[in-house]
């Protein structure tokens, strides 16, 4: 076994205790049995799972071996999937130590409309294989990996239970050889100034260019969206003490997706995420009657590593790339600055200077200290070979992906690291749009100010794509 290299953001993500859940839905039929094989046989063989990580003062953390069980796959039958997921997300924590804090399990949704079934189909169905609707949700401690790492390890779990159906012995062995291969190299591994070798290749003159630019970028959360650290102080105690139920929502997208489709000033991404930017600026402009507040800052998770990387690698290697536009420019301009800026970004490996920039700061003890000044941090969910290969589980076909995210801090310093807006969106192939957050200490006023004015943008962008008169 190899110990967990360092990286000194899972360290302060320990003391945040998220819990993220992740739901592919599908149509078809999943053999429980062997789904459930399957998932045993690959968390077993993922190293990183023998060991635990143990928050300590002041941000720091350190691994140690601890034997534990994976999980058994669960069964939850429920009228509404939405529904089921919100109160499984409820009640995550409690199942999380009913686990033994397994940093990652797996449960099997699926819709029950027959009220009328009998007790011994329901047997059956637990013992055998669910049809119809159903979804799997994996459930991850963010401490332990980020959403590419469960993304590649469903993939494995995938195959693995291809072949087990086929029987395939061959294929299964290539599976668990390829799991036992992986590792978490260090944040210095990955990129170290010193380094003559790491695994991401950036010179050291484009890392002092980064390094200025993103020291000069101006950041400002004008709106004050951050929850501010007094009241994290004085309320973070009792929120761990409560149960949350995150938000889902969802947007239909298709008017605005087809009207901007073949642009090559934008894609889909900066789209959405500028559809998120003008409901930050509708916040400050029409619901808090600041009309001078224009500028909207925020942070874009970014994969620093390479898609062979992600076969290798099981952690979190994601930077938090700062963004700054005009939420009052009109909608394909906002979405134009934004991509601009990101592809700069990604071209000149600013993320990667990024990822390292933090890594400083958290391991100087930094965090916690000052807040960072961005009104939001959005992320996808999505899971790519699905997208790509609907198919790819046999005796299925994907449908989509959405989530649930909660989090109970187990200190004031992991209350605080967890502060932002955290909008986690999907885009279904039909171009539903599915928002999710985290539940905010403080309560979900400005949550749900967020959700009505996206709600307004959407439908005041599809008056514009129609031609008809804007609504705001």
């Amino acid at each position: 076994m190899s110990i967990p290299g360092t990286i000194y953001l899972e360290n302060c993500l320990s003391h945040c205790n998220i819990a993220n859940s992740i739901a592919c839905h599908f149509t078809g039929s999943l053999n429980l049995r062997l789904f459930s094989i399957s998932v045993s046989k690959v968390l077993s063989e993922t190293d990183k799972f023998r060991y635990e990580l143990i928050p300590l003062d002041n941000g720091e953390g350190v691994w140690k071996e601890k034997s534990r069980n994976v999980p058994p796959v669960k069964l939850i039958r429920c009228k509404n999937m939405d529904e089921g997921l919100k109160e499984f997300s409820r009640d995550i924590f409690n199942l999380s130590r009913e686990y033994n804090f397994f940093p990652l399990f797996f449960t099997v949704f699926v819709t029950d409309e027959n009220e009328t079934k009998q007790a011994d189909e329901h047997e059956k169905e637990e013992n055998d294989s669910v049809t119809g609707e159903f979804c799997i949700v994996q459930t991850l401690n963010h401490a332990y990996c980020d959403g590419r790492s469960c993304e590649f390890l469903l993939n494995q779990i995938t195959e693995y239970y291809n072949a087990l159906l086929e029987n395939n012995l061959q294929s299964m062995e290539k599976v668990l050889n390829r799991v036992r291969q992986t590792s978490t190299p260090s944040s210095d591994e990955i990129y170290s100034f010193r380094s003559e070798n790491p695994l991401i290749k950036l010179s050291r003159w484009q890392q002092i260019k980064n390094i200025f630019r993103l020291v000069g970028t101006k950041l400002n959360d004008d709106g004050e969206f951050s929850v501010r650290y007094p009241v994290i102080e004085a309320e973070w105690e009792k929120f761990r003490t409560e149960k949350h139920e995150p938000q889902m929502h969802y947007f239909d997208l298709n008017p605005i997706i087809n009207h901007y489709a073949g642009n090559k000033n934008v894609n889909t991404n900066s789209i959405i995420t500028a559809l998120l930017v003008k409901a930050f600026r509708h916040v400050n402009a029409v619901m808090h009657n600041h009309p001078e507040k224009k500028k909207i800052s925020f942070r874009m998770m970014s994969d620093i590593l390479s898609a062979k990387q992600r076969q290798q690698f099981i952690g979190n290697y994601c930077a938090y790339v700062p963004v700054v536009t005009d939420g009052s420019l009109p909608l394909e301009d906002v979405a134009a600055d934004i991509l601009k800026q990101v592809d700069s970004f990604r071209n000149n490996k600013v993320d990667v200077s990024m990822f390292k920039f933090l890594e400083f700061a958290l391991r100087k003890h930094m965090a916690g200290k000052k807040d960072d000044p961005v009104s939001f941090t959005v992320s996808l969910i999505l899971h790519r070979k699905f997208i790509r290969h609907p198919n790819s589980l046999k005796g299925a076909t994907f449908i989509k992906t959405t989530g649930a995210l909660n989090y109970e801090p187990l200190d004031l310093f992991g209350a605080k690291l967890n502060n932002k807006i955290a909008p986690t969106l999907s885009l279904s192939p039909d171009n539903i749009l599915f928002v999710t957050y985290y539940p905010l200490i403080g309560g979900n006023e400005i949550l749900n100010k967020v959700t009505e004015a996206l709600k307004t943008v959407i439908e005041n962008e599809i008056s514009v794509v129609n031609g008809e008169k804007q609504k705001i």
